[in-house]
């Protein structure tokens, strides 16, 4: 499903039809909600998948790849580059599925090994795999840990998303059996706030007056 027909969707359930031009719930706003509901998708599947069959992993739906992401140099022997977007909190860092490198003739590394922020305060003393390279995350940061010049090459990540969520016609990346959670999410989220008394005295005060 596109994320636009995902958002039209949402929209037309909360206003009982088509919404008005001057609707204030708008297809920016359920999209700005739509990244939040993606990740409680993610974790609950998590959740769902450890119940089931006692080991906890995403499904592979969830999971979209980001091609070309320019590696700069941090430290020395430290590489890094920026993530379209903060990785969900499943496990210890399993928002990252995996990280791989290209150079301009096309050749790909292998994938790179992750390390948790906890085997990071130890991994000098781990004994090195050949051929690999460490790499750990921070935020919306992948830090790549090598000896090689890795600024020569492109990055390809592979993460929980629901898709470049600035393109209103890509493809949400979610399975379709948690559209109703998400939805659930949303309609919450946004019934909320258009059940708050609007302050229609420009007074300069907090108290609230409906209209």
């Amino acid at each position: 499903m596109l994320r636009k027909t995902f958002i039209e969707r949402v929209r037309r359930q909360i206003y009982g039809g088509q919404p008005s031009d001057d609707a204030t719930i708008t297809v920016g706003l359920v999209n700005n909600y739509l990244s939040d509901a993606i990740a409680f998708a993610a974790k609950t599947n998590y959740k769902d998948n450890l119940s089931l069959e006692g080991i906890g992993f995403v499904n592979n739906s969830f999971y979209t790849k980001f091609k070309g992401l320019s590696v700069s140099q941090d430290e020395q022997f430290v590489w890094k580059l920026t993530l379209p977007e903060v990785p969900a909190g499943i496990g210890q860092n399993e928002g990252v599925g995996s990280l791989v490198f290209k150079d301009s003739d096309g050749n790909i590394s292998q994938p790179c090994i992750p390390l948790s922020e906890n085997q990071v305060t130890f991994f000098q003393s781990m004994r090195p795999i050949p051929n690999k390279t460490l790499f750990y995350y921070e935020g919306t940061f992948i830090y790549a840990l090598s000896t090689i010049l890795l600024s020569q090459y492109t990055a390809t990540v592979t993460m929980i998303s629901g898709g470049v969520s600035t393109d209103l016609d890509s493809t949400l990346n979610v399975p379709p059996d948690y559209f109703p959670l998400m939805i659930q999410y949303i309609q919450q989220q946004l019934l909320m706030e258009r059940k708050m008394p609007v302050d229609a005295t420009n007074d300069g005060l907090d108290a609230i007056t409906t209209t």
